[in-house]
């Protein structure tokens, strides 16, 4: 199992829709949120994803493709 920590922006057209609730169901990873900020205009969330590296590339694609920006945290280096 590897582990990748991340931190999600969701623009304000995306912050209603339960995107990350179909990241669980869709991919075989575990998620650990770690910190979160939801307003009106703008949300973030800093959180882990646990599971196979195949299995967290393909949800980390599903969220760019669904207009989630995906950026590694500090000293974070997801491996192909």
């Amino acid at each position: 199992m590897e582990s990748v920590k991340l931190k999600l922006i969701y623009p304000e057209d995306k912050i209603k829709e339960p995107i990350l609730s179909k990241v669980c169901k869709s991919f075989n990873i575990e998620i650990n949120i770690r910190k979160a900020n939801v307003q009106e205009s703008i949300g973030w969330l800093e959180l882990e994803f646990i599971g196979k590296d195949e299995e967290i590339k393909k949800a980390m694609d599903f969220l760019k493709e669904n207009g989630i920006e995906v950026l590694f945290l500090e000293g974070q280096i997801f491996r192909e």
